[in-house]
């Protein structure tokens, strides 16, 4: 296996973090891991797992600062493994073509996978959601891996990466965080079929069959959340995205779920959509 374990503690009750070496990335990153109450270490039993992706900018520790997740993963009936990987400040969970770049993808559906599976009691009954980048990871993982997502989950991500106005916001955001968009996915015009491949939209048939849950808000901000500095504008550019991607599972005859009111691109709006797609993310989950 190409992934090592350099260190593992339990930071809080049932939040083990992991230290991991990966040669897929080629550095050293942190997952979390949420464990349910009768979870030990060498388990032999195998339990269904949730992925949760963070968004641009950010890492796993978000979820566990913005959300209600530990509670609500250990008062899940029959246990429930919450896995919390590192995405990179920019990786857009894809593998990346400049030599010597991170591989997100084959770290999280291949290295991490396996590894999980062995020795952290991880079944094959999966799901996954994502804020932002993150929601753009967990479409993109299920379309790339076919039936290895029950359900699939997506907080305003960016899911038509070629649409009007999307590469702009792309290369801005790289950008403002010291990356190139021609070192992730090339020349937009010269890569056509790199970007089609990492584009939901262009890969929507492979999703025939699974069952997705699509959020984006309109920008306005619910009465009671903080303000946040662009949180309004940075969601009227990327909630079309989302908007287009579900028409296009419409006329493909697979209507997802979709929940397109007000909200921010900010965790108050995600909590929310979380808390409303709990069930639909976790009712598919049988013990693995």
């Amino acid at each position: 296996m190409d992934i090592e374990v350099v260190e593992e503690r339990f930071v809080r009750p049932n939040v083990l973090e992991l230290t991991v070496r990966s040669s897929a990335v080629d550095t050293t990153v942190t997952v979390f891991v949420i464990t349910p109450h009768d979870w030990a270490p060498g388990t032999k039993r195998n339990w269904p797992v949730l992925y949760l992706l963070h968004g641009g900018d950010d890492g796993p520790t978000c979820w566990l600062e913005r959300t209600d997740i530990v509670s609500r993963a250990l008062a899940h009936p029959g246990g429930l493994l919450v896995v919390l990987p590192e995405g990179g400040r920019a990786g857009f969970y894809t593998d990346w073509r400049r030599p010597k770049s991170p591989a997100w993808h084959r770290f999280h559906t291949v290295e991490l996978r396996l590894l999980l599976e062995e020795r952290y009691g991880a079944g094959q009954s999966r799901a996954i959601a994502g804020v932002s980048m993150g929601g753009y990871g967990a479409v993109m993982y299920a379309a790339r891996n076919p039936g290895m997502f029950l359900a699939v989950a997506s907080y305003s991500g960016l899911l038509h990466t070629t649409r009007r106005g999307a590469p702009m916001l792309l290369r801005y955001f790289l950008r403002s965080v010291g990356e190139r968009m021609n070192a992730m996915w090339g020349p937009r015009w010269l890569r056509r079929v790199v970007w089609a491949e990492n584009n939901p939209y262009l890969l929507a048939e492979k999703l025939i069959g699974t069952p997705l849950y699509i959020a984006a808000g309109d920008g306005t901000r619910v009465p009671g959340d903080p303000p946040v500095q662009g949180d309004r504008l940075l969601e009227r550019l990327v909630a079309p995205a989302s908007r287009a991607f579900a028409r296009r599972m419409a006329d493909l005859g697979h209507p997802v779920c979709t929940s397109f009111g007000h909200g921010t691109h900010d965790w108050p709006s995600w909590q929310r959509e979380m808390d409303q797609s709990w069930d639909f993310l976790t009712a598919p989950l049988t013990e693995g």
